[in-house]
């Protein structure tokens, strides 16, 4: 029963920037500040809500001093500074009425030198909005979404807040299920059934908790204030785009924070073999992939490269217990997907007047994630 092997995915999940217990959260906290040279920058971020209700954030960002962010120390420090380039970047294009033409090159030159050093496009998306944008309440604690807060908002406010850190939640809560999609995958390469039933066993509650954990959302974001309050900071920048003075004289269009930018979504797809052949959800997932983190990235081409857990279950026909495992971590991947549709019609569909609602990443997220779940069910085996 052996299959040709391909080499199965590192168990040291550090070496792609995941941590023992946050998973795809960052093991060290947040930086909550950087040095005092970087104080311009800080300052607009703290008062994010304040000058867009006044008027004032683009000529607040237009007087910037062009910093450069080679002094910047560490890879925490450069995710404290793209997160806070990046809210500036988008609270620009979306303060006002009539969406802005350009970036000042204060903002764009070191906002996309640092996109060009971290590896990913020079816009907000779910890593930074979310992921690393977070401090804890009381230190001595561990980090939940009861003992976050989040470090930098548009216009502020609990619906916000929460928005962030119940997201923060929901990667949180799939972070266990990181080392048991690498266990599996050697489970396969070592051909024991039993291994890989039991991990298959371990993680779809682990997936269930995730869904659990999304609906969260609904407990202090209420979707009146989200629609309106704080999905227009979060989309991206359509056509003709924006220009990027001092790097692009030509306009460039941006893909929005989204969902599916989230690593732990698509590793429950790479890790179980869920494809997403047509080519709506396929050409969109993988374009979400440029904002992620590229050992982040990593982890998912080297979990699709592996030994595939689906080929090898629907092999193993002899062992209905690996079946009705595998099954079960399919329909729990399907039914996040499902509460993920209601969740977006309770949060968008609702508010939208044309016949297509748009979600912040610019697609019809309707009949993408529509298509993305009925992928997802023609992976369950017979």
């Amino acid at each position: 029963m052996t299959e040709t092997i391909t080499r199965p995915v590192g168990r040291d999940l550090a070496s792609y920037g995941i941590d023992a217990e946050r998973g795809f959260v960052p093991g060290t906290d947040p930086v909550p500040a950087l040095a005092p040279r970087y104080r311009p920058w800080e300052r607009i971020a703290r008062d994010l809500g304040p000058l867009i209700m006044t008027g004032r954030l683009r000529g607040a960002v237009d007087a910037l001093p062009e910093l450069a962010p080679g002094d910047l120390d560490g890879p925490g420090e450069r995710e404290r500074a793209f997160l806070l380039l990046s809210c500036l970047g988008n609270a620009y294009m979306w303060a006002e009425p009539l969406a802005a033409e350009r970036f000042p090159a204060a903002l764009a030159v070191p906002w996309c030198a640092l996109a060009e050093e971290l590896g990913r496009p020079p816009v907000l998306a779910h890593y930074s909005a979310v992921v690393n944008n977070w401090r804890r309440l009381a230190p001595d604690e561990p980090v939940s979404p009861t003992n976050i807060d989040t470090q930098v908002t548009f216009l502020g406010g609990v619906d916000e807040k929460w928005f962030y850190l119940a997201t923060v939640g929901v990667e949180l809560a799939g972070a266990p299920a990181l080392p048991l999609l690498v266990a599996a995958q050697h489970a396969v390469a070592a051909d024991d059934a039993d291994r890989l039933t039991a991990a298959l066993r371990a993680l779809e509650p682990i997936i269930a908790t995730t869904t659990r954990a999304f609906l969260a959302m609904e407990k202090w974001c209420d979707p009146h204030a989200f629609y309106h309050r704080v999905r227009p900071f979060l989309a991206g920048w359509p056509a003709p785009g924006v220009v990027y003075e001092g790097v692009w004289d030509e306009p460039r269009t941006m893909t929005g924070a989204s969902a599916a930018q989230s690593s732990l979504i698509q590793a429950f797809d790479a890790g179980l073999g869920i494809p997403h052949p047509h080519e709506r959800t396929g050409v969109f997932l993988r374009g979400m992939r440029e904002h992620m983190p590229v050992p982040h990235r990593r982890f998912l081409t080297d979990l699709e490269a592996g030994p595939s857990v689906h080929g090898y279950a629907a092999r193993r026909r002899d062992r209905p217990q690996l079946t009705d495992a595998y099954n079960a971590c399919v329909r729990a991947v399907s039914e996040l997907r499902a509460q993920h549709i209601g969740l977006t019609g309770r949060y968008i569909g609702r508010f939208e007047r044309s016949g297509t609602a748009k979600g912040t990443g610019g697609t019809d997220f309707v009949r993408l994630l529509v298509e993305a779940r009925e992928e997802t069910r023609a992976t369950e085996l017979d």
